[in-house]
């Protein structure tokens, strides 16, 4: 019987190893450092003479009325502070984090770059690992230049200083493949870690129910006093762009904790699954909070529901398992 009990829990112990493998490899661990903010307002803007961020609250109200027109326009004027940015450093995004977004319009080298997300690309707006538009030589330090933006149905343009300089295609669904909940950083990525340096003035997104300015501080619009920077944001919101396949591989990864678990116990009752199960989603946070200090990764609630679900699955199996042991006739 100790023998037995010692298995079960040598077992449990190498399983907690596989699942710390799994989870928070390659384990290069850097503590997330918090970043105060640069951004300063001016006339009709924002400066960043030094790394800063401003953000607009998600679930943006303008977007509902533009994925239903497949229409939104762009517009605002930029002072880069250097020539030489990269990262792309951001000018505007409307994302999550660095791989997760709608749009973004940003500076590489002194070229400026757009990622679009549309049924044609990937969840960051890149296409075939190349930005939907990029505008050579136009981001020079220490000028004033006026960009553009427009997407139509089936159309996109781009114009610096009033010269159209992009006219290209687009497929049929772009904004109507747009989340919802992404808000909109100016001068950053939404996690702090691409900043831009330079100043923008009077920008502005029109759709078709109206303009949008995020030229000052007012409601919805706001300069945090500072910011946390990181890889990538925590995943908070459950069952948004849902992946399939992932989602299986969290459930059938804990199903042998939960069947361990299961066998372990004496007793069979409600309480003893409860408890068990609370073991299972302990051990999940565990882990999904310690991916916040490994730079590849990122915490996510759909794995601690779907690592649940797996457990509770697991659970029940063991639980069975455990009490047909007991019902067997001896010898």
């Amino acid at each position: 019987m100790r023998s037995s009990a010692t298995l079960r829990w040598s077992a449990l112990a190498l399983l907690l190893a596989v699942y710390a493998v799994f989870s928070l490899q390659p384990f290069a661990w850097r503590f997330p450092v918090r970043m105060l903010n640069g951004a300063v307002p001016i006339a009709g803007g924002w400066s960043f003479a030094i790394p800063g961020i401003v953000v607009a609250e998600p679930r943006l109200a303008w977007l509902k009325s533009a994925k239903r027109a497949e229409s939104l326009g762009l517009s605002l004027e930029v002072r880069p502070q250097s020539s030489n940015q990269f990262g792309p450093a951001r000018i505007l995004t409307i994302s999550e984090d660095i791989y997760d977004r709608n749009l973004m319009l940003a500076q590489d080298g002194d070229d400026l770059v757009l990622r679009l997300r549309s049924e044609d690309t990937n969840s960051d707006g890149v296409l075939d690992g190349h930005p939907v538009a990029r505008v050579e030589n136009v981001l020079k330090a220490g000028r004033w230049v006026a960009i553009d933006l427009g997407i139509h149905p089936g159309r996109l343009t781009i114009a610096i200083d009033g010269r159209q300089e992009v006219a290209a295609a687009l497929p049929p669904a772009v904004l109507a493949t747009w989340n919802s909940s992404f808000g909109l950083a100016l001068g950053n990525e939404m996690t702090c870690n691409r900043p831009w340096l330079g100043a923008i003035r009077n920008p502005v997104i029109t759709a078709p129910d109206g303009a949008t300015s995020y030229a000052g501080p007012r409601q919805g619009v706001e300069r945090p006093a500072s910011c946390w920077v990181v890889r990538h944001a925590p995943k908070l919101m459950p069952l948004v762009d849902l992946d399939l396949a992932d989602a299986t591989r969290n459930v059938v990864m804990y199903i042998p904790l939960g069947c361990l678990l299961g066998l372990m116990v004496r007793t069979r009752n409600a309480w003893t699954f409860s408890a068990l199960l609370l073991t299972v989603a302990a051990v999940s946070v565990a882990f999904e909070t310690a991916q916040l200090f490994v730079p590849s990764r990122f915490p996510s609630v759909d794995d601690l529901i779907f690592n649940t679900l797996g457990g509770a699955f697991g659970l029940s199996l063991g639980l069975w398992l455990k009490k047909r042991a007991a019902e067997m006739p001896p010898g």
